[in-house]
């Protein structure tokens, strides 16, 4: 038998006795008046009735025999525990919360009752109503087990609601950079807007956009403008992402989707290039499409046969050069050259085995005056920051 099953049965053996002891207390303490004599028969009955687990019954007939001794705990108390066993045995929450404070109107120190009432709370997530039981139940019995059970759940709620209020902070912090960020994304995006690139450059290399360019880790980005109601990138808008790359042009699902302007005008000051720029179609949140890629460099930083500009137009796919792609440069001197090759997947294919004049690579184009070679070295070719990905 287990512990449960132990207690149930004491509970009704008390129950018992308490009976008998009411019945003996009459027999021999009263006269033997018809009173008496009714009294009698009411516990008798009354007990066989709590016996047979017809408890409601029961309770009938203890209520009637405390219309003769109204003082009796005795009385009282047994008809506590057939109202907690109505409780124990009902399946409707409301009908046995009712069961058990009726208990307590007999008997209101006996701890089951303030610990059913709670433990159907709880089980309704209804805590309030829980700690209320519980707390009337300790200032009535003085349960250690229940003062014990209030402070572990108020300790509980203060944890959820330093975690709620820390996460309000976080989330009221995470608000104000957002709209600082916006604002700040919000003065390039109407330069853009006003079709003058070389002023967009210019911006771009001002201390607060570097600083801000700086504060985009990993695959984050910063964003202004248009959105869904539930958050979500869509229509026209600009964003900032890693290594100080800015984007302007359209957006569909949160990605990168439609017509759109990749452009990057800081970089390392020992490097070469000044700026970078493609224009085309996007999908997927990568250049898919027709597109054209402009790179122009330090002329101090080249050598005397580079290219000072380049303009390389053609069709990109996820970034990479695939197809034939045109390229129109301008030369260090000023002159013009212009090229035309085929990219596959980001290589560009080779045309000709003879002697590049340039060790590891190989010719992949000649110009159209024939005077000079495009050459590579069969890296990958495409668009700045998606080359490798």
């Amino acid at each position: 038998m287990n512990t449960k099953n132990a207690r149930l049965v004491m509970a009704i053996a008390t129950a018992i006795v308490i009976v008998i002891a009411i019945i003996m207390g009459v027999y021999y303490g009263v006269s033997n008046s018809s009173e008496a004599n009714k009294l009698a028969d009411l516990l008798v009955t009354g007990s066989k009735y709590m016996d047979s687990g017809d408890y409601a019954t029961a309770i009938s007939y203890y209520d009637d025999a405390l219309n003769y001794e109204p003082e009796s705990e005795e009385i009282k108390n047994a008809i506590s525990y057939a109202y907690i066993k109505l409780a124990e045995g009902s399946e409707n929450s409301s009908e046995a919360v009712d069961y058990y404070q009726k208990s307590l109107l007999y008997n209101k120190t006996n701890k089951s009752p303030y610990w059913g009432i709670a433990n159907i709370y709880e089980s309704l997530d209804d805590e309030d109503n829980m700690l209320a039981s519980l707390q009337t139940g300790f200032d009535n019995t003085g349960d250690d087990s229940m003062r014990q059970k209030i402070e572990a759940v108020e300790e509980e709620r203060a944890r959820i609601r330093a975690e709620e209020e820390a996460k309000a902070a976080e989330e009221a912090e995470r608000a104000a950079i957002e709209q600082e960020h916006a604002s700040t994304l919000q003065k390039l995006y109407e330069c853009f807007e006003g079709e003058d690139l070389d002023a967009v450059k210019d911006m771009m290399r001002t201390e607060e956009f570097t600083d801000f360019a700086d504060e985009v880790i990993g695959e984050n980005s910063f964003y202004y403008g248009t959105k869904t109601p539930e958050g979500i990138r869509e229509g026209k808008g600009i964003a900032v992402y890693r290594d100080g790359y800015y984007y302007y042009g359209d957006f569909s699902g949160d990605k990168r989707n439609g017509h759109g302007i990749l452009m990057r005008a800081v970089y390392a000051e020992s490097s070469a290039i000044g700026s970078f720029v493609y224009e085309g179609e996007w999908s997927d949140d990568k250049p898919n499409g027709e597109g054209t890629s402009t790179s122009n460099y330090y002329k101090d930083k080249i050598g005397p046969s580079g290219l000072s500009k380049q303009v390389i137009k053609g069709n990109y796919t996820d970034g990479l050069e695939n197809g034939t792609m045109r390229l129109e440069g301008t030369q260090k001197s000023g002159g013009a050259v212009s090229y035309s090759y085929t990219s596959e997947n980001g290589v560009a294919k080779k045309i000709s085995d003879e002697d590049s004049g340039v060790k590891g690579q190989y010719i992949i184009a000649k110009s159209s005056d024939g005077k000079s070679n495009l050459t590579s070295d069969g890296s990958l070719r495409g668009v700045e920051g998606f080359i490798g990905d």
